[in-house]
């Protein structure tokens, strides 16, 4: 044994595979943190043994007083999610699968390889907004990833996956379900966060007027609005390891909920018109001429579908409003300073708020004080055979 001679373990690469740990019968690891490789004894490594290091899958452990020019073997790994998942699934396969036996009920393969059924895995994905809040849209992006990481290990465990995006718009959706903070990710009805930990959400506040708090997501210590995929990844995995049990407290929509979703609605009361004055076009929609203008045929799907929500969004085209560009002193003043090239130019409440673009679907909702829904089509109501157009249905 050699006090000169140790592992050090590189935090950033680790996975937390539980490899090393296994591997070690010096007492060098800390034996009660069998996921996360803790160097407790390092007196008792033997000087020259590179055996831990040899089992890490991606190369994560070095030796303090290591001048042999040994390297690790596995030492390279680019995706730290994919190289979980591997180790995930390479354990479950070399153990029979869960490792828990035949009679565990976890609808697996089992050791000795008898066939089970497959079971549900319901995901749920809570949010306030999409279109605006950076912390929402963030962990949705996240939760894409965490998922396309973990899809062999669903394989392997025979999970039948489904997600479910949920927009929680008003008071009565966050009690139907039981909705605590945004972002919420829930699998099989089970928060995969242990604490809420919240701070204030300036986007979510803009859509309310008032100051909200949203969720943050704690993570080995630290906090995040945008969490590293490896939390989600590891959330899921303690939820279906039963390490996050679902806490059975009765409901209460927390004020903090109560005070956006009267503020949503104080402020969609006061919806603010929007007109966006255009170059000289030959068609609005942008599907005629060679070919279809992607940007014109989004701005003329997004303005339909406000007018049926009964929101205004005004659309002036130089080449058949002239005068209506005369008559706006903004606009004049824009076009003769920098020309036609400023267009399209959008104004609200008698401000231009965005020139040279057409505005995102996000800055829509942001600046007309609307719900993200508004954006999309209703589906047409065909109980009584009429397709909507005032064909009778003959047409469709």
């Amino acid at each position: 044994m050699s006090k000169g001679w140790y592992p050090i373990i590189n935090k950033e690469t680790c996975i937390e595979c539980g490899k090393c740990v296994g591997k070690c019968t010096h007492g060098v690891y800390n034996k009660s943190s069998p996921r996360k490789p803790e160097v407790v004894y390092s007196d008792g490594c033997v000087e020259g043994c590179h055996g831990c290091g040899g089992v890490c899958p991606v190369g994560a452990i070095t030796y303090f007083g290591d001048d042999t020019g040994w390297t690790p073997p596995n030492g390279g790994n680019t995706n730290k999610n994919n190289k979980r998942s591997e180790v995930i699934m390479e354990n479950l396969e070399t153990n029979g699968a869960c490792g828990c036996g035949s009679d565990c009920g976890c609808g697996t393969t089992s050791a000795n390889n008898e066939e089970t059924h497959s079971k549900d895995l319901s995901i749920d994905f809570l949010y306030l907004d999409l279109n605006v809040c950076e912390r929402c849209i963030a962990t949705g992006d996240t939760l894409d990833e965490a998922l396309v990481a973990l899809k062999d290990v669903f394989q392997v465990l025979n999970y039948d996956v489904k997600v479910n995006k949920i927009n929680v718009t008003t008071e009565e959706l966050a009690v139907q379900h039981k909705f605590i903070s945004s972002p919420t990710i829930r699998v099989n009805g089970i928060d995969i966060c242990n604490e809420l930990v919240e701070s204030e959400c300036e986007n979510c506040g803009d859509l309310a007027g008032c100051s909200v708090d949203c969720r943050e997501f704690v993570y080995e210590g630290k906090e995040y609005t945008q969490p590293p995929t490896a939390a989600i990844v590891d959330g899921i995995l303690n939820v279906l390891y039963g390490n996050v049990k679902k806490a059975e407290t009765a409901y209460t929509l927390p004020e903090n909920l109560k005070k956006y979703f009267i503020g949503r609605e104080l402020m969609l009361k006061d919806a603010k018109e929007m007109f966006i004055y255009e170059p000289a076009l030959c068609c609005e929609t942008g599907v005629c001429g060679v070919g279809v203008d992607p940007e014109l045929l989004r701005i003329s799907t997004v303005a339909n579908n406000l007018k049926s929500n009964g929101v205004k969004l005004q659309r002036y085209n130089l080449n058949n409003y002239p005068q209506e560009f005369v008559n706006n002193t903004e606009i004049n003043k824009l076009i003769n300073g920098e020309g036609v090239d400023a267009l399209p130019a959008t104004v609200v409440d008698g401000k231009i708020v965005k020139t040279k673009a057409y505005p995102t679907n996000g800055e829509i909702v942001m600046w007309l004080n609307i719900p993200a829904d508004y954006l999309v089509e209703k589906p047409a109501d065909s109980s009584d055979g009429d397709c909507g157009c005032g064909c009778s249905g003959g047409c469709c």
